[in-house]
């Protein structure tokens, strides 16, 4: 009997062998058959994990440099290379700064100036506005809190034109949700009308 089990252990001991050597023989030629396809793959993820970081650098550097040239030009306005490195390194930024720096100016040539040099929508609607209020003339805008805006002041320059029905139309048009609706009811009620 033991004779027996002997051989039936080297038969499996064997036949695991066989099945180990078999598995060995079928990865070697997947490998071969798609070596080059793994070899790809695995470049093309090492490249994109090496591109995504440089990336992330880059942009974290860059977010740093803009944010460094701001500060500069909040402490000196005239600082030119600060100017320069914002510009390049954070045009969204840039557009902010020189927006501010127009508004602060209250002159209309400089406003005209820089609206003509941002491509944000919401700062050529304000810029917009601050243009109209400072000509006391009506501006219409696009939507929003800028076009409310304007709806008030359209409002407030029809009262003191005397013209109360006009100017109740245009402060009918400001949303009942709006942040202004507060400001709209003082002017009804302190106007009198």
């Amino acid at each position: 009997m033991s004779l027996k089990d002997n051989v039936n252990a080297i038969k499996e001991e064997l036949s695991a062998e066989e099945q180990f050597l078999e598995s060995v023989i079928k990865a070697e030629g997947f490998w071969k058959k798609y070596k080059k396809i793994i070899i790809t793959l695995a470049v093309i993820i090492v490249v994109g994990l090496l591109t995504k970081a440089v990336m992330g650098y880059i942009h974290e550097s860059n977010i740093e440099s803009s944010n460094h040239a701001y500060n500069a030009l909040l402490k000196d306005a005239n600082d030119a290379s600060a100017l320069a490195t914002l510009k390049s390194k954070n045009p969204k930024l840039y557009e902010l700064y020189m927006f501010k720096k127009s508004i602060n100016s209250k002159d209309v040539a400089v406003l005209e100036k820089t609206k003509a040099s941002i491509t944000d929508p919401i700062l050529k609607n304000l810029i917009t506005y601050q243009i109209g209020s400072l000509n006391k003339k009506v501006v219409s805008l696009d939507a929003g809190i800028a076009k409310e805006f304007a709806l008030l002041q359209e409002g407030y320059l029809l009262l003191q034109e005397n013209k109360i029905k006009e100017a109740s139309a245009k402060f009918a048009q400001i949303p009942a949700d709006s942040t202004l609706q507060s400001v709209v009811k003082n002017i009804k009620h302190y106007s009198g009308k």
